[in-house]
């Protein structure tokens, strides 16, 4: 009867992590195939617990260590969600589950006045009081769930959740010591006090662990707006600037025009050819560096190329007509700024000699829809990549590394294809962007 009641309420239990879990994550499966992923755990988890030997589980902290391994490949199973995150609740909700059994059982024996062996060897009570530290638990999942969604993650582990996880590793040491104080009534009482003030710190990391999660991400996206905005003040003041040297250079060529014009008039040829010599040598440097009769890629492009110029970095590029590129503005200007941006960082640390950028951008009218073919290949030192994240160097980590995410954000929007790669010293992003809002313009021509 023992063995049979100890199987149930380890099933229950079971059982009731998912339900804690899913306030905190999304289900992988649905339907039966979640149940019957959970049967499986559940008879793996009841088995390891109820049925092994005691000689394959020599302590505590080894049943710890072995119960935390099966819960999280079990939340690895049925859950989608950042590991940081799986590793703090399945850790945090483990200790949370054990210090509520405990401390229960600890304020029961001492509002009775009972034993451990008396409490133990009275069945019906015993049956009775697993039955009440169950629901229990019951009671805060409940809590927890009125408190909690699932929130929609992003793909940067976050190193403050991380380091979060070592109160309920303290918890559990607690607990160890708990169970193994001995016959010392004060150093088992100093010991529950211990464990109850942390399971208050485990319970309260959990009720507020979406919050703070919330807070940082709302602080990180102000600094992604913050770079955005500085992006495009950026652009606007290259637009500006050009259309003004534009405009100076108009009204320049109109006087060359009348200069030369006297002297053809005037007959001085000799003259009108060392004029023309004259203004081929001041004009050169003020030639674009491309134009792909786009003003706006014209002014990121120029604006970036006299950029990497000025750092001595040997630029390449290769473009054809861009001039019916109808991507929204704001989102390309902020992906080509980045790109180039951190592409021209990437040089500054290497020596001069070395440092070498090629771009691309090629408009491919021919397909259906028109796609835009967008690479940024630069010399570089190594580059760590982790799925879409590359992590920054730069001091205060927290501050910095929001280009690459703001690029991520975008191309994940419009479902860019895109590839990012380093080898032998070089790093190359390129993406294929499709040219939707062109494709509806040209059928609404043909209409």
């Amino acid at each position: 009867m023992g063995y049979a009641l100890s199987i149930l309420m380890c099933a229950l239990q079971t059982w009731l992590y998912t339900k804690l879990w899913d306030s905190f994550f999304t289900r992988r499966f649905s339907g039966k195939a979640f149940w019957a992923y959970l049967v499986i755990w559940t008879a793996a988890i009841t088995v390891s617990v109820n049925i092994l030997p005691n000689d394959f589980r020599y302590s505590y902290a080894v049943d710890f260590v072995m119960e935390l391994a099966l819960f999280y490949g079990m939340c690895l199973t049925l859950y989608c969600g950042r590991w940081d995150r799986r590793l703090f609740v399945v850790i945090t909700g483990y200790a949370c589950f054990f210090s509520i059994a405990t401390l229960s059982e600890k304020a029961w024996l001492l509002y009775s006045g009972m034993t451990q062996t008396e409490y133990v060897y009275n069945k019906p009570l015993y049956t009775t009081f697993l039955f009440l530290r169950w629901l229990c638990l019951v009671a805060f999942v409940m809590l927890v769930r009125h408190f909690h969604t699932p929130p929609q993650e992003n793909g940067k582990p976050r190193a403050w959740i991380q380091t979060s996880t070592l109160f309920p590793l303290c918890t559990l040491f607690v607990l160890y010591r708990v169970y193994n104080a001995g016959s010392a009534a004060g150093e088992n009482d100093a010991w529950t006090f211990c464990l109850l003030v942390m399971c208050a710190v485990d319970m309260v990391a959990l009720f507020l662990l979406d919050q703070l999660e919330s807070t940082a991400q709302m602080r990180e996206a102000l600094a992604v707006a913050h770079q955005r905005a500085e992006v495009q003040s950026a652009n606007v003041k290259a637009l500006s600037n050009s259309y003004t040297a534009q405009r100076k250079m108009t009204h320049e060529f109109r006087g060359y025009l009348f200069a030369l014009s006297d002297m053809l008039a005037n007959g001085d040829t000799v003259a009108a050819q060392t004029y023309l010599d004259e203004l081929k040598v001041r004009q050169t440097e003020r030639i674009l560096l491309v134009n792909t009769h786009n003003p706006i890629i014209d002014a990121i492009l120029n604006q970036k190329g006299y950029a990497a110029k000025e750092q001595d970095i040997d630029l390449h590029f290769e473009i054809n007509d861009l001039s019916d590129v109808a991507i929204p503005s704001v989102d390309l200007t902020v992906v080509m700024s980045n790109l180039l941006d951190n592409a021209i960082e990437a040089c500054e640390k290497l020596e001069k000699q070395e440092r070498r950028m090629t771009v691309k951008a090629i408009y491919n009218k021919s397909d259906n829809p028109p796609t835009l073919f967008f690479s940024v290949e630069n010399a570089s030192k190594p580059v760590k990549i982790f799925g879409d994240h590359i992590p920054t160097t730069k001091p205060e980590p927290e501050q910095h590394g929001f280009g690459l995410p703001n690029v991520m954000d975008i191309l994940h929007k419009y479902d860019v294809f895109y590839l990012m790669d380093y080898k032998d010293g070089s790093f190359l992003f390129c993406l294929e962007w499709a040219d939707a809002a062109n494709e509806k313009a040209v059928a609404a021509a043909q209409k």
